[in-house]
């Protein structure tokens, strides 16, 4: 493997959306490869631990995410192909993006935005110790209907999950899903 960095794939979405079996798809069309799911480091929280979607968890989501970040990035600086999945908005991609850039490590953005009541009957079917509330999911899922400059790494729709692994596939080999947000369009002066 020597020096090659090998990118991170973020796949990130609401509850229900799909990340963890696209996640596990993704990973796997790649040798050698790794799959991170955010949700495991929650779980190494032994005392203080609160539920990451109550407000207060603001400070343990921050942290256990960076841990995240640090054994995605390990993995990728050792040759891995990694797909790190969670609940990964915008603003905390910035912070992974800089430190990839400071790495030499290539990092890709895919959203998957099913519809809300996709999402919700998907998560209404686990038993993940989440809540049972669709006030809960429903916020979480407006969170990501305006990314601003990353709408262009968002993936629509349901669809089969061997169909939105092989859209991110085809994106992340296009090019399409480098986490760089697109500058929103200026307007330019009207000529007098």
């Amino acid at each position: 493997m020597g020096n090659v960095r090998a990118p991170i794939i973020v796949v990130a979405g609401p509850s229900g959306a799909g990340k963890t079996t696209v996640g596990r798809m993704v990973a796997a069309a790649f040798d050698p490869s790794a799959h991170v799911r955010m949700d495991h480091f929650t779980a190494f929280v032994v005392n203080g631990r609160v539920d990451p979607w109550l407000p207060e968890s603001g400070h343990q989501n921050h942290v256990v995410g960076g841990a995240a970040a640090a054994a995605a990035i390990g993995l990728a600086e050792g040759g891995y192909t990694v797909v790190l999945d969670g609940h990964v908005f915008p603003d905390g991609l910035e912070g992974l993006r800089e430190v990839c850039r400071l790495r030499g490590v290539p990092l890709h953005y895919a959203v998957l935005r099913p519809d809300l009541p996709t999402c919700l009957a998907r998560v209404s079917q686990r038993e993940l110790g989440e809540p049972d509330d669709p006030g809960l999911h429903a916020r979480l899922h407006a969170r990501y209907t305006d990314l601003g400059g990353y709408e262009a790494n968002v993936i629509e729709g349901p669809g089969a999950p061997a169909d939105v692994a092989g859209a991110i596939l085809a994106a992340v080999a296009a090019g399409q899903l480098v986490a760089e947000p697109t500058a929103p369009a200026v307007p330019r002066p009207t000529p007098r």
